[in-house]
C-alpha cells in the first residue's frame, strides 16, 4: 500500500468515526428534546408557515396557531381551523362556511399536529450538522433523513434546536418536488390550563355553517 492510498484510507476511517460520533450526538440531543416535550401537560404555540419553490416562483407564508392538550388540539391555519377532542375531528372552512366532521387518523390526520414536536423519534437517520446562532440564541442544527425515502414525498428535514432551552425553533422540510416548507416558532408556552371546550366544535362559534359528517 503506497503512502497516498494509506493516508486516503486513514482519512476515510477518520470520517466514518466522526460521522458515528455526530449521529450519537444528534440522537442524544433529540432524546432529551423528546423527554422534555412529553413532560408538558399543554403546549400553545404561534408560528410562521412558509412554502417556497424557486423554480415555480412560489413564495407564500401564513401565521398559524396551535394549542395541544394530550390527544386534543386546535390548529388555526388562516381561513381554516382544525379541532379535535381525540375522538372526533372538525375541519372548519371559514370562507365556504362549511365544516367536515371525521375521525382522527383518516387522510391528512397522518400529519397529526400533536406529533410535530416528536415526529423525529421514529423512521429517521440523524446527523448533527453544527452549532450555530439564530438571532441571539445558540442552536443545534440537525438533519433527519427518512429510513424509507421511497415512501416519503420529502428528502430531508432540518431542525434548529435551542441549545439552552431544548426547544425546536425552526424546521425545514425539503420536498422532492422542489417545495421547501418552513415552520418557525414565534411563541411557545407550556403547562397552561385549558378548558376542554376549546377542543370541540361549537355551532354558536360558527353560526350558519353547514356540517358534513363523513365519519
Amino acid at each position: 500500500m503506497n503512502r497516498i492510498v494509506f493516508f486516503s484510507f486513514l482519512l476515510l476511517i477518520s470520517n466514518i468515526h466522526i460521522s458515528a460520533q455526530e449521529d450519537k450526538k444528534a440522537k442524544a440531543i433529540l432524546d432529551k428534546l423528546s423527554a422534555k416535550t412529553r413532560s408538558y401537560s399543554t403546549i400553545r404555540t404561534e408560528f410562521t408557515y412558509s412554502l417556497v419553490n424557486k423554480d415555480r416562483k412560489i413564495n407564500t407564508s401564513q401565521n398559524w396557531k396551535l394549542t395541544l392538550k394530550g390527544e386534543k388540539y386546535r390548529l388555526e391555519m388562516g381561513d381554516q381551523l382544525v379541532i379535535s377532542d381525540g375522538a372526533s375531528m372538525w375541519k372548519v372552512l371559514k370562507t365556504d362556511k362549511e365544516v367536515e366532521l371525521s375521525k382522527p387518523g383518516n387522510g391528512e390526520e397522518s400529519m397529526n399536529p400533536k406529533n410535530i414536536f416528536t415526529m423525529y423519534e421514529k423512521g429517521f437517520r440523524h446527523k448533527y450538522i453544527k452549532e450555530d446562532k439564530m438571532g441571539t440564541k445558540i442552536v443545534h442544527t440537525i438533519d433527519l433523513f427518512p429510513i424509507n425515502p421511497k415512501e416519503k414525498d420529502y428528502s430531508s428535514i432540518r431542525l434548529y434546536i435551542d441549545k439552552n432551552n431544548l426547544q425546536v425553533l425552526k424546521s425545514e422540510i425539503k420536498g422532492k418536488n422542489g417545495n421547501v416548507y418552513t415552520y418557525e416558532i414565534k411563541k411557545f408556552t407550556t403547562n397552561e390550563p385549558f378548558e376542554d371546550a376549546i377542543f370541540k366544535y361549537r355551532t354558536s362559534e360558527f353560526p350558519g355553517f353547514e356540517l358534513n359528517d363523513i365519519r
